[in-house]
């Protein structure tokens, strides 16, 4: 019997209260149960709304590249007002157009010493044998990394402590105990989301108007200053400040939890962690550059199934904008829609044994063979802009910290959904000297 013009099957759940209790105390378990009971389009139910997943390539591939059918949720506006990430139609194209030179792989390349630099520096804070918190560590030197290198800022060490806690809160705004209430309930963590906000426009408002310490020339913040100062350019302030914030969650905070399950993944997969170690005994002769990084495969594997195990963006929010077949089932226009990157990551009909870290699986294959089944940075047109710069910071820093240290995992790893694939603890690492 044909589904069309059906609504996607739903779990079971509570009277009135549907699934939402199951989705926020365990949400990685109740949609991966979920869509193993009862598909690959889920549609949860919320009080007031419901939410429709999608587990299968073929249905996010459909979702990506069908622009005209899903669209952006409204939550990215209310959260990042114009930033690239939240815009689209011809706002977006003049965004990404005038941004994407900026994150080119050829341009991307120059800045491989910088972040070899700004890796060594923070590790050279560590002593042998110290246990490492890498979840704060690696959040302040990705932001570091950000700043320099994309903003053309160096703020103080003290300065950027207190800039990486005012990051992270930008990643609160999709706890599950709130994202299933309306925009306007104004729960902790949107609060705390909201003056993250706050503080880093006001930030970039302070770096634009300094007359000494000003963006570097080079920088894409003075490039977007340059737009905001050209009348012709459909630029303005507000606009460029948006830039700032946005950039600043997607790509500080996505980075730096990559960085974190990677090195706990190496201290606890010792044999895996040798075969990198020999590979960069092999391959280096000093600090890595651009060139030598090229050259690390079995780097460039721990980078793709870390990324794999634990996508830092563990779902794809996209609305229905017109009603939209999917799976044979129908979606109305409005649904809400979650893109299930964990669920396709972790689906044995698309790896072998999943659940395992084996970065050796991706000798014989690359993420682009494996198409929409690995979707780390999204797809279709709206692909994250700076996913070059992202791999080329992950494989410098984890190739500079690798090079110095030896790696013991001291705890388990556990992760929950905010707006990104968060640690639910402080996740550490013991750091031995190699010498």
């Amino acid at each position: 019997m044909s589904k069309q013009g059906e609504l996607p099957p739903t779990p079971s759940g509570l009277p009135v209260l549907g699934n939402a209790v199951g989705f926020a105390s365990n949400p990685f378990g109740f949609v991966r149960e979920s869509v193993r009971s009862t598909g690959d389009v889920v549609r949860l139910r919320f009080p007031g709304t419901d939410v429709v997943i999608l587990a299968h390539p073929d249905h996010v591939e459909s979702a990506l590249l069908n622009r005209e059918a899903f669209g952006k949720l409204d939550d990215f506006s209310v959260a990042f007002g114009d930033a690239l990430l939240a815009v689209e139609g011809d706002r977006w194209r003049r965004q990404r157009h005038a941004m994407e030179s900026f994150f080119s792989p050829s341009r991307v390349r120059e800045h491989a010493e910088v972040m070899v630099t700004l890796a060594g520096q923070r590790a050279e804070r560590w002593t042998d044998g110290a246990t490492v918190r890498v979840d704060e560590e690696m959040r302040t030197l990705a932001l570091r990394n950000l700043f320099e290198v994309v903003l053309g800022d160096a703020p103080p060490a003290e300065e950027l402590d207190e800039l990486a806690e005012t990051a992270h809160a930008l990643n609160r705004w999709f706890e599950p105990t709130s994202w299933v209430l309306p925009t306007w309930v104004p729960t902790p963590a949107r609060r705390s989301f909201r003056r993250g906000v706050a503080a880093m426009r006001e930030h970039a408002r302070s770096l634009l108007a300094s007359e000494d310490g000003g963006p570097d020339d080079g920088s894409l913040l003075a490039r977007l200053a340059a737009l905001r100062d050209d009348p012709d350019s459909g630029f303005d302030e507000a606009e460029v400040l948006d830039q700032v914030v946005g950039m600043v969650f997607a790509g500080h905070e996505t980075t730096a939890l990559s960085l974190t399950f990677a090195l706990h993944l190496l201290g606890a997969n010792p044999a895996v962690e040798r075969r990198v170690v020999e590979e960069l005994d092999e391959t280096l002769d000093g600090p890595p550059t651009a060139t030598d990084l090229d050259e690390l495969s079995v780097l460039d594997r721990v980078v793709h199934e870390t990324m794999r195990l634990y996508p830092p963006v563990h779902a794809i929010p996209r609305v229905a904008r017109e009603p939209v077949s999917v799976g044979g089932y129908t979606l109305p226009a409005d649904t809400t829609v979650l893109l299930s990157t964990w669920s396709l990551h972790r689906d044995p009909r698309w790896y072998d044994e999943p659940e395992t870290f084996d970065p050796t699986r991706w000798r014989s294959t690359t993420p682009r063979e494996r198409g929409y089944a690995f979707v780390p940075f999204g797809g279709g047109p709206r692909i994250c802009l700076g996913r070059h710069l992202a791999e080329l910071e992950l494989k410098a820093t984890l190739a500079t910290i690798c090079r110095r240290y030896r790696l013991d995992a001291t705890g388990s790893l556990s992760v929950s959904p905010q707006m990104t694939t968060q640690p639910d603890g402080p996740v550490t690492v013991r750091v031995r000297d190699r010498q």
